[in-house]
C-alpha cells in the first residue's frame, strides 16, 4: 500500500502580519517573487501558508533545500519540482485552511487534493443541475431531507476537483465527464477523452482512482489518487 500524507495548516493571519519580512526570506525564489506582487491580503496569506507547506514537506524528505527549491510546468501544467521527479504533490487552500498531499513514494504517479469551506449557499441545486450527473445531483438532493445539502455539495465539489487537478487538466475538463459518489469514495468515467490527461491509463481496467474525504472545522477536503494509498492526515 502505497503511502501519501496530508498536511493540513491554519492560516495565522497575525502573526504572518508581524513577521512579513523574516517569513518571505525564507520563502523560495518563486513564491517569493508570486507573493510580493499580489494586492490581495487574504491571497498574500494563502499563498505564503502554501508556500510553506510545500517547503515544510520538501524538507520532511530531503532533509533541507526547500527555500531553494524551483517549480516547473509538466505536462497539461501540472507543477513538479525541478531534479525532483519522485517527488510528488499537489496544494489547495480556502478560507482559514491551507493543504498539501504529497510523497516520494514510487507507487504514487499523481495526487489531486482540494478543501472547500461549507458555506450556505442558496443555488447548490441551481450549480448541480446546471453542472453535475444525474447521480450527483440525486446525492445533493438527498441532503434536502437531512439538511445537510450544503456538506454533500461540497463533497461532490471537491472530489470533482481533486480528480481535475490529479489530472492537471483543471476546470478545462468538463465537470460532466465524470461522476463521483462520496459515499462509496469512486469514480466513473463518463467522457473516456479523460484517459489522454493521465498518459499511464489507458482505459477502466487500468483507472483505480482512490479517494478519502474529511470534514473537518466548518470544511471538507478531498484527496485522490490513481492507486491504493495508506493516507494520514495531519493538522497543525
Amino acid at each position: 500500500m502505497s503511502k501519501i500524507d496530508i498536511k493540513i495548516k491554519k492560516i495565522k493571519k497575525s502573526y504572518i502580519d508581524d513577521n512579513f519580512e523574516k517569513i518571505i526570506s525564507e520563502l523560495y525564489p518563486q513564491r517569493k517573487e508570486a507573493v510580493l506582487k499580489i494586492k490581495n491580503r487574504q491571497a498574500v496569506y494563502t499563498s505564503i501558508t502554501a508556500g510553506e507547506l510545500l517547503i515544510e514537506a520538501y524538507d520532511k524528505i530531503y532533509g533541507s533545500g526547500g527555500n531553494n527549491l524551483e517549480i516547473m510546468k509538466g505536462e497539461n501544467g501540472k507543477p513538479y519540482i525541478k531534479d525532483k521527479d519522485e517527488f510528488i504533490f499537489n496544494l489547495s487552500h480556502s478560507g482559514n485552511y491551507a493543504a498539501i498531499a504529497y510523497s516520494d513514494d514510487p507507487g504514487i504517479r499523481a495526487v489531486g487534493i482540494d478543501v472547500e469551506r461549507i458555506r450556505q449557499r442558496d443555488d447548490d441545486m441551481k450549480l448541480a443541475n446546471r453542472f453535475f450527473t444525474k447521480s450527483e445531483i440525486d446525492y445533493i438532493s438527498d441532503g434536502l431531507e437531512c439538511s445537510d445539502i450544503d456538506m454533500r455539495f461540497y463533497k461532490i465539489w471537491t472530489m470533482k476537483e481533486a480528480f481535475m487537478k490529479l489530472t492537471g487538466k483543471g476546470l478545462g475538463q468538463r465537470l460532466d465527464s465524470f461522476s463521483v459518489n462520496p459515499d462509496e469514495k469512486n469514480i466513473d468515467i463518463i467522457d473516456k477523452k479523460i484517459y489522454e490527461y493521465i498518459p499511464y491509463i489507458k482505459n477502466d481496467n487500468d483507472l483505480k482512482i482512490h479517494y478519502d474525504i474529511k470534514v473537518f472545522d466548518g470544511y471538507v477536503i478531498s484527496v485522490c489518487t490513481c492507486c491504493g494509498f495508506d493516507i494520514k492526515f495531519c493538522y497543525i
